[in-house]
């Protein structure tokens, strides 16, 4: 039932167009990551407030990240039908979204790895596979940040502060 709902957006992801794109994507993957870490934490801890607690945390963020799926395509759409200056006000509304995406990415890693060692062996690949996704996540901010520096013609430093979260993840 499932393969309904993504296949729209799937087609749209790869055609020539300007929405969905790599941060769209990267905030799916984030989403799909936090849902598979929530998954293990709730299999592996029952009713366990303090860990109830964290998935909690993780569910504000799923929802919160989930608006962006789209709202990046927004902002690439109205960067694509602008000029001059309009352009560059727009790029940076982009890197905004991709920062906040890249913490709230670095946030649940952080999470995963406080809960880990409690993960049930019969659901640690799930745990697992929603930590790679994250990091997924993690990498296309730094690649779409990349991007639009080049464009912008100077760095972004949040690259370097993920990069080093990613290389410690």
């Amino acid at each position: 039932m499932y393969q309904k709902i993504f296949k729209g957006y799937l087609n749209d992801l790869s055609r020539r167009k300007p929405s969905p794109g790599g941060g769209s994507a990267a905030a799916l993957a984030l989403c799909i990551g936090i849902s598979l870490i929530q998954k293990a934490i709730i299999y592996s801890s029952g009713k366990n407030l303090k860990q109830n607690n964290k998935t909690k945390a993780l569910n504000s963020l799923k929802y919160k990240i989930l608006k962006y799926i789209d709202k990046d395509g927004e902002i690439f759409e109205k960067f694509m039908s602008a000029s001059g200056k309009k352009r560059i006000v727009f790029l940076k509304k982009s890197n905004e979204l991709v920062v906040d995406l890249g913490k709230s990415a670095i946030s649940v890693l952080s999470i995963a790895k406080g809960v880990e060692s409690g993960i049930k062996k019969s659901i640690i690949s799930d745990f697992y596979t929603g930590s790679n996704f994250i990091r997924v996540a993690l990498c296309a901010c730094i690649y779409n940040l990349a991007a639009n520096s080049k464009v912008l013609g100077r760095p972004n430093k949040s690259i370097s502060i993920f990069t080093k979260h990613l290389k410690k993840a």
